[in-house]
């Protein structure tokens, strides 16, 4: 919400357009180009560039009058030459004119308003910039990544928190809240309510890892807003527009910090540079605690994202060119949010199982699609081991008791690869017989905990999924209505499955609604080994 700023706004516009004139700058540039922030106004002319601090006061931001947007161009300048000394030049007044306006020493008392001087940077050199053109090389990711060991090794530790575990639950409540307060889709809500359920069930189970965290120091003052755009690479890494307006968004752990380039690369298409990103960050001497912790964050960072973007898009006319984009950034910035969420329950492995025409395969799918897991198939992993394309039909001793052994152990040996390699895994298969059940858990070992998802459905809706799909010629089933309802009959009961790692979910309903549930029972299952 935009509050009353100290400076009325016909002064504002007056600054703006005579700041958006070249013969307003000494050097008079060929021409001045406009940038703008949710918080800024930025004008690049010729070899500097100048950032006019918007008149706002919001829940996270105060620059309702001048005095207070000079003290913050100041600490801006002061904290951004922690990682960029070259690039920030100072803080200029401006001086009103019957022509227009002048750029003036910030203690000068003809003064009326205040913005921060920085030389001008070569765009092309950001990692955002490298990253989109194709052209980013991961010894420059891994060259951030020890920079960022380094400053965080230096920064200042934060005043200890006495609470780490109230304080994290109530940062991520009051972005949610925020959150909501912008959304504009319903079933956007719900998204956000669910991850709201999933961070206090991390917390929760997390809550000795928290408290070691701020006990071995790893809360300093960091950056606070690390995105692509901000880190430049060439013969020296410099990162810029660190969080200056308030010191408790730069006061967090150096993994908090970490997670928002990470998240940031992932947004962009970057996932393989994050990992070297982290993986150079460590072997440089940052902790920046397990993977689950920095996905955890980069969930967090991902809403905060997305909380900024809706805000933007509140700024412009619904139906403006400019306020479906930052909408739709909003969307997929809370998807990205759901991926890490899920990573943040690693490891893990979920079984998705059930008479053939059940709906696991489609139940299998939708939970890869949102997770980003490896979705193992049974049908594809039998055909392959038969030599049989994914579409043939397999011979009938494909299906006999000593392949169906080997199909499930070849399942348990694939889905702890994925696990040994930091992912997870959604495995889809019947799994009907106890047998079958043992030669899975013989190929998987300890690679990780297993939770199961029972997919149940009327007969009478297993016969008309299965008689629909036989007439579908790229089907991979081979099994037809008389097997889907004979093995549903076969069925034996996963009684040896414990009851905190099993659920037996109805399919013949919105797959939304079964994936709530399965999330629901991830969430339980965090707050059972707390």
């Amino acid at each position: 919400m935009v509050g009353g700023p100290q400076v009325t706004l016909s002064l504002v516009d007056r600054i703006r357009a005579a700041l958006a004139r070249a013969d307003t700058y000494p050097d008079h540039p060929r021409s001045v180009e406009i940038r703008e922030t949710h918080i800024s106004w930025v004008f690049l002319a010729g070899e500097r560039v100048y950032k006019l601090k918007k008149p706002l006061v919001l829940d996270f931001l105060d620059y309702g009058s001048a005095e207070r947007r000079r003290e913050m161009c100041r600490e801006e300048v002061r904290l951004n030459r922690r990682l960029a000394p070259d690039l920030y030049l100072g803080v200029r007044g401006v001086r009103l004119t019957d022509e227009g306006a002048e750029l003036i020493a910030e203690d000068d008392p003809r003064a009326v308003e205040f913005v921060v001087e920085m030389c001008r940077y070569e765009e092309r050199d950001t990692l955002a910039a490298l990253l989109e053109r194709g052209e980013l090389l991961a010894e420059q990711v891994a060259a951030v990544g020890r920079v960022l060991a380094a400053f965080h090794a230096t920064a200042p530790r934060a005043p200890t928190d006495r609470a780490p575990v109230l304080s994290a639950e109530r940062r991520f409540d009051q972005n949610l809240h925020e959150l909501l307060a912008d959304v504009e889709q319903r079933d956007e809500i719900e998204r956000i309510q669910t991850l709201e359920r999933f961070a206090h069930a991390f917390i929760t189970a997390h809550a000795a890892t928290f408290e070691e965290r701020v006990a071995e120091g790893w809360v300093r003052e960091g950056h606070g807003d690390l995105r692509t755009e901000h880190v430049l690479v060439g013969q020296t890494v410099r990162v810029v527009d660190c969080v200056e307006f308030d010191r408790s968004l730069r006061e967090l752990d150096v993994a908090d910090d970490l997670a928002f380039l990470v998240l940031d690369l992932a947004a962009r298409g970057g996932e393989r540079f994050a990992e070297v990103l982290v993986r150079a960050y460590r072997d440089a001497g940052g902790n920046p605690g397990d993977d689950r912790l920095i996905a955890f964050y980069a969930t967090y960072r991902a809403l905060v994202r997305a909380k900024v973007a809706l805000l933007r898009a509140a700024q412009l006319q619904s139906a403006s060119a400019g306020h479906g984009p930052y909408s739709a950034e909003a969307d997929d910035l809370i998807a990205l949010a759901e991926r890490f969420a899920w990573r943040a329950r690693l490891p893990l492995a979920i079984v998705v199982c059930g008479a053939p025409a059940s709906g696991k395969s489609y139940l299998a799918r939708a939970l890869s699609e949102r997770s980003g897991f490896a979705h193992l198939s049974s049908d594809l992993t039998r055909k392959r081991l038969a030599g049989v394309q994914p579409t043939q039909r397999a011979g009938e001793e494909a299906y006999g008791a000593d392949w169906n052994q080997r199909t499930y152990s070849e399942l348990g040996h694939r889905a702890a690869g994925e696990l040994r390699g930091g992912r997870g895994a959604i495995l889809d298969a019947t799994f009907r017989h106890r047998v079958d059940r043992q030669a899975f858990a013989n190929g998987f070992g300890t690679a990780a905990p297993v939770v199961f998802i029972e997919c149940q459905a009327p007969r009478s809706v297993l016969a008309r999924r299965a008689a629909r799909r036989a007439d579908d010629p790229a089907r991979i089933s081979d099994a037809g209505v008389g097997v889907a309802l004979r093995e549903q009959r076969a069925w034996e009961p996963l009684d040896e499955v414990p009851a905190g790692a099993h659920i037996a979910i109805r399919t013949d309903r919105d797959v939304e609604q079964v994936v709530g549930d399965t999330l629901a029972l991830l969430d339980r299952r965090l707050l059972d080994l707390a």
